[in-house]
């Protein structure tokens, strides 16, 4: 073979070699939701049989799939985020516990590619053997060749390292939280959350669930995307649907008072008014918005959550009436809340005696508890009899005896002094209260529905 045509040879070994690389290559993820599946499909869900982290939704596996959207966010590498799962869960939960270290070649081979086809240049554009003496200088044809020659390998270089920049792009496919070949991912994933408000703003429910999906696969860990997503899914009615989003979003802030109210909203939709209660109470303690507050009174989020609980705490102390002999308060499943809840509903349905016989089975096994004196007293006080009011007014004096900074008992105890005439006392009461450093959501309400302080102005 001549060595011209072994020249063409290697270069169309070496171009054919990385073409054909690019062609049997895994793709990697474009964006960031596909890398966060990628690679929960690398990992074996820890209490699942054949299982993998992608394909269960256990709570485990769940939770693994959250932590990796946030690292992926934070543009966290593969290594880092093997390493963190592996010391979590042990090596077992790793279905690539070795990589094989093709995916590097992407790197490598561009640089052999153009050294490659550089040599073959080189050796195609040497002189070959010396004219004869006779000659004279080159022929005008035969420089003419070899500039042919150099503008044609000069080409195959710029289409070969073109190629080779492909597959080096088709690598750096995912984003990271600093910013690459992608864009700087909060500020993309922000406009398709804009983009989501503007359509739902025009009426059209299914672009903005299209625009919030969208943010999310640039940003699988956005908060606002994921509460927002799952909203609109239940708004759908796919309650289902929408809870595993509003579980990732409270999962990944637990602070974003959007997410608590409206997983609050589908709870009570399911008829679970625990969890509701649990993240309306995180709700009241975040600060939340005006217009988040205004969702809630329009929901009826507190009623329907009062409603719930009273139901719940009545349903389990008639399971304990039923018994005949009623076990000792300590020895039950019950809280106190439990039962000042039951005896509040008790007493909403006229049955005064039963709530109070309720509450003094409760002292019998905690006979100094500040909340249950306070709730017995309350219970008296509004009873409307002057007798029974005088002792609700002793039963709160007895928990603030005990508390003197319990608030209940200080707000029930502004009332009945308010009530008595005692305007001093109840402004007392009021400004004990107010100097508390945690003032109970419920309570500061009660004072604003009531008027007190207008009252004692």
């Amino acid at each position: 073979m001549s060595r011209r045509a072994a020249s063409w040879t290697a270069a169309i070994l070496v171009a054919a070699a990385a073409f054909m690389y690019g062609a049997v290559a895994e793709r990697p993820p474009s964006t960031n939701a596909d890398r966060v599946r990628a690679l929960a499909e690398d990992f074996a869900c820890p209490v699942c049989a054949g299982q993998s982290v992608a394909e269960s939704d256990v709570p485990v596996a769940r939770e693994i799939r959250r932590q990796i959207a946030v690292w992926v966010d934070e543009g966290r590498s593969d290594a880092y985020i093997r390493d963190q799962l592996v010391a979590a869960y042990d090596a077992d939960i790793d279905y690539n516990p070795s990589g094989s270290g093709v995916t590097s070649l992407v790197w490598i081979l561009p640089l052999f590619a153009g050294g490659g086809i550089a040599a073959v240049v080189v050796v195609m554009l040497r002189p070959g053997r010396a004219p004869a003496r006779d000659s004279g200088a080159l022929p005008v044809a035969g420089r003419r060749r070899r500039w042919r020659n150099a503008a044609t390998w000069t080409v195959a270089i710029v289409v070969v390292a073109g190629a080779a920049g492909l597959l080096v792009a088709r690598s750096s496919g995912s984003r990271t939280a600093e910013g690459s070949i992608t864009g700087e991912i909060r500020s993309t994933a922000r406009e398709k959350i804009f983009e989501a408000q503007q359509r739902l703003s025009d009426g059209d429910m299914a672009g903005a669930i299209a625009a919030y999906d969208e943010a999310l696969e640039i940003q699988p860990s956005n908060v606002e995307a994921l509460t927002y997503r799952g909203w609109l899914t239940s708004r759908q009615g796919d309650l289902a649907g929408a809870a595993p989003y509003l579980d990732d979003a409270v999962a990944v802030d637990p602070a974003y008072p959007d997410a608590r109210l409206f997983r609050a909203i589908v709870a009570l939709e399911e008829g679970d008014g625990a969890s509701a209660a649990q993240d309306l109470a995180v709700f009241d303690s975040l600060d939340p918005p005006p217009y988040a507050e205004q969702l809630l009174a329009q929901s009826r989020v507190r009623e329907r959550v009062a409603e719930a609980r009273d139901a719940a705490a009545l349903q389990a102390v008639d399971a304990l009436a039923a018994l005949g002999e009623r076990p000792a308060f300590g020895e039950t499943a019950l809280t106190v809340g439990d039962a000042l809840a039951a005896s509040e509903a008790l007493a909403s349905r006229g049955d005064l005696l039963e709530a109070v016989q309720l509450l003094d089975w409760v002292l019998e096994s905690r006979p100094a508890d500040p909340d249950v004196l306070a709730g017995r007293g309350w219970l008296l006080v509004r009873s409307g009899d002057a007798e029974l009011f005088a002792l609700g007014v002793h039963y709160l004096d007895a928990a603030l005896g005990n508390d003197p900074s319990n608030a209940t008992a200080l707000v029930y105890r502004a009332f009945a002094r308010w009530q008595h005439g005692d305007i001093g006392g109840a402004r007392a009461d009021l400004a004990a209260f107010d100097a508390l450093p945690h003032r109970p959501p419920d309570l500061v309400r009660l004072i604003e529905d009531q008027a007190l302080r207008t009252a004692l102005n």
